[in-house]
């Protein structure tokens, strides 16, 4: 059965539908369900034996290197223990098996993250100097000097010993609302049946809402969007509950460890200015002309006396459009990275051929993609690829993703692998701005340009303005919650009804229905998350910038970046490639860029 084919079909493909060669091979990361078990009691053993460094660590370095070192063993455990569980999750919602060990796993995360809470808490009763001394004596000087230098720097958000065993544990009830959003979100909210402009009765998915939004016919889009939203509605108290109790439990841990706000606490992890992310929403808010014009050009092209929110995702220009197979996406996005040189695509090609992706939706399946990197063997890949332009261009991305992560994890050690999600948004986005320049080199027609242009336009619309909108929104419920109001759904859907308007602007009629948009985000469960997609895309739009003016190694300064993993503070890494996100200057170039885009394509078209 084809994926096209499925997607016209009421049915949805079982697990034991799919071909091998395109799911996941899980024994890369565990053998078994039984090995599985094995690691977890090696693991609880291992949280035993933290105690024996309790008021010891100041005694010698040996000391405090061997209980750094066996932390990071634990805690490579429990990541392993929890990615297996909650990916065979992911893979079928449905069974319960894997929702308890994914449970048991967390658990257990926790208890080991418990276990070592007494660790920064005695380390900082010893002076900064002594600090750094101890770590010039460690056997390996170069796996946690970074680790040092952040804790000094962090020392007054760092709590007691007591108080920090207290977060730790408190970790389990902090991801309540994450988990009822997700339980909900993938495994119990049934989506209504629609029919398509050819009376085909389509059983609604994620996945295909998404392709209906690119259907051609207004009509067809509006039931479908209709369809989807009303569940969402329906459900509205549940989730604005869970939001609300997702919002408490930022204000808990900003008040605990004494920051100023929720916002300072999340970007403080990474040492990023909170300016950065205020200047993002001012830059972007003050400059929205262009996206205006873009929904205004988008209303003439379509010929629609009136353009609602469901009709700004569908292609201007459908007879240019294609359905691309899996097959195929591989082959272009092989083709479109090569300008990053041939370790690059070696590395993607062996990631296709060893099962790095799981490709096709299937029931119980959780939605959307992502990359999920692991240390000890390979970057593990979701996609639910539907044959859409966007689902190539979706591979690509989270391919930027999987090759940062093993670049990462074969260059740096295990403490110092894990990059910022500020950082990360950069490989990916740039992944996708490759294919793109890749398919504009490829063609010389008028109509398949705008097609090529369209697509660019849309990206930078669903990465850049959506993020500053959602960031801004994110922001706006932060700071009630902090001034002690409540924030009921009806609140929520007030603020998300204004923001439709003030980044929409005249030329989009906002239908009832799109206020409720802001209960299906699964990010706002991910504390201040989105704004990263909106730096990093203007990042990654200045490196493919110097890369297309053929600058002299900046290919080198980006291998370089992306094979850094956490081994400085993102702001720091970035300015080592040429780009300083501490200016606006990133974001206005972005936005520039956008307004020229619109400009062409208004040349083009011969739209006055």
């Amino acid at each position: 059965m084809t994926q096209s084919a499925t997607t016209a079909s009421k049915s949805i493909p079982q697990r034991a539908d799919i071909a091998d060669k395109n799911k996941w091979n899980m024994a890369d990361l565990y053998a078994d369900d039984a090995a599985w078990e094995a690691d977890y009691k090696r693991a609880q053993g291992l949280v035993t034996a933290a105690s024996t460094y309790i008021g010891k660590l100041r005694n010698s370095a040996e000391t405090l290197y061997e209980a750094l070192t066996n932390r990071s063993d634990l805690l490579q455990i429990c990541h392993n223990l929890y990615q297996y569980a909650k990916l065979n999750q992911d893979l079928d919602n449905r069974v319960s098996k894997y929702q308890a060990m994914t449970e048991r796993a967390a658990m257990v995360t926790s208890q080991a993250n418990a276990a070592y809470a007494f660790l920064e808490p005695e380390l900082l009763q010893i002076d900064d100097e002594r600090l750094r001394q101890m770590a010039k004596r460690f056997p390996k000087t170069d796996v946690y000097d970074f680790y040092i230098i952040n804790l000094i720097r962090t020392r007054k958000h760092i709590r007691s010993a007591e108080v920090e065993e207290l977060l730790a544990q408190a970790a389990m009830i902090a991801r309540g609302p994450d988990t009822i959003f997700s339980m909900l979100d993938d495994a119990d909210i049934k989506y209504p049946a629609i029919t398509d402009d050819k009376g085909v009765e389509i059983q609604l998915t994620k996945q295909r809402y998404a392709k209906l939004m690119e259907s051609p016919v207004q009509d067809v889009r509006r039931r479908a969007h209709e369809s989807f939203m009303s569940v969402y509605r329906d459900h509205v108290n549940t989730l604005g509950a869970t939001l609300a109790s997702s919002l408490q439990k930022d204000l808990f841990y900003a008040r605990a460890r004494h920051y100023e706000s929720c916002l300072h606490d999340a970007l403080d992890t990474f040492n990023i200015p909170v300016e950065v992310y205020r200047s993002l929403i001012e830059v972007t808010e003050g400059n929205l002309q262009g996206f205006h014009k873009w929904m205004a050009v988008r209303k003439k092209i379509l010929q629609l006396d009136k353009l609602y929110p469901y009709d700004i995702y569908c292609p201007l220009f459908p007879d240019q459009n294609y359905e691309v197979p899996y097959d195929q996406a591989i082959n272009e996005v092989k083709e479109a990275i090569k300008p990053l040189g041939p370790q690059y695509g070696e590395i993607l090609r062996k990631a296709f051929e060893s099962r790095w992706v799981d490709v096709y939706e299937t029931e119980g399946k959780s939605g959307g993609a992502y990359s999920w990197g692991n240390y000890a063997t390979h970057p593990f890949v979701m996609m639910n690829y539907n044959n859409t332009i966007n689902n190539m261009f979706t591979l690509a991305h989270e391919m930027g993703h999987a090759l940062h992560s093993y670049l990462s994890n074969k260059t740096q050690s295990y403490p110092k692998a894990q990059y910022s999600i500020f950082v990360a948004e950069v490989a990916s986005t740039l992944n996708e701005g490759l294919l793109l320049q890749h398919f504009l080199k490829k063609t010389t027609d008028v109509k398949q340009k705008l097609f090529l242009l369209n697509r660019q336009i849309d990206n930078t619309m669903g990465t850049f303005f959506h993020q500053v909108f959602f960031a801004n929104f994110e922001l706006m419920i932060h700071d009630l919650v902090e001034k002690g109001e409540a924030l009921s759904p009806e609140r929520a859907c007030q603020l998300w009804d204004e923001f439709n308007k003030r980044y929409y602007g005249p030329a989009v009629t906002v239908d009832e229905l799109s206020r409720y948009k802001w209960a299906r985000i699964p990010h706002f469960y991910m504390t201040f998350y989105v704004y990263q997609y909106a730096t990093s895309y203007a990042a990654s739009q200045a490196i493919l910038t110097k890369f297309l003016a053929g600058e002299k190694g900046i290919i080198e300064r980006y291998l370089t970046l992306i094979s850094s993993g956490g081994n400085d503070y993102p702001i720091n890494q970035l300015i080592q490639c040429g780009v300083d996100m501490t200016t606006p200057d990133p974001f206005l170039a972005t936005l520039r860029l956008f307004e020229k885009q619109v400009d062409e394509v208004m040349r083009l078209t011969g739209i006055a």
